[in-house]
């Protein structure tokens, strides 16, 4: 059986075919057989793949004429020995990494959570205040009372100019 056609068998949803036709006794039934004969030629064909299939080299020492071949093929065979490797330590490596990198995505999701709980609360606040063109004195001083303070002492010192202001904002008018 091809890829293509595998993938597609592994990924039909049994259960939900099974509910969708199941007034259709006669094509559920036959989609069973089907699903069963399916799962057994997997199930052989795992097998057969996972079987130490031994070489017969006597066979070949008798079709074949140069024997020196086959002797030489026998024994990098016999050499060759497959070798089982323990992943048991990779693996709780990777899981420990893998718990790791949950809990930081934990808890960068609080966090990100909580700033845009912050970002929706200002944004709240900005529509919800007046426009500047309609900001008083009064509102202003009731926000920042120390500029009532500051503008006193600057009166008082005779400066009615802010530092830096000029800096800031060039004067136009001699253009």
């Amino acid at each position: 059986m091809s890829v293509a056609g595998r993938k597609f068998l592994t990924s039909i949803n049994w259960p939900v075919v099974s509910s969708v036709l199941s007034k259709h006794t006669e094509i559920t039934k036959s989609l069973g057989a089907f699903r069963k004969s399916y799962e057994e030629a997997e199930r052989q064909l795992t097998q057969v793949k996972e079987a130490d299939r031994p070489i017969d080299f006597e066979y070949y020492r008798r079709v074949l004429k140069n024997q020196e071949i086959v002797d030489k093929l026998e024994k990098i065979s016999q050499s060759q020995k497959v070798v089982k490797v323990d992943l048991a330590d990779q693996l709780k490596t990777i899981s420990a990494f893998e718990a790791k990198a949950v809990a930081s995505a934990e808890l960068y999701v609080k966090e990100t959570e909580a700033n845009l709980a912050d970002l929706s609360e200002t944004v709240k606040n900005i529509d919800a205040a007046r426009p500047i063109t309609q900001l008083t004195v009064d509102d202003v001083i009731k926000a920042k009372p120390e500029l009532v303070q500051r503008t006193e002492e600057m009166v008082k010192q005779g400066k009615f100019t802010v530092d830096g202001y000029d800096e800031r904002f060039p004067n136009l008018s001699v253009l």
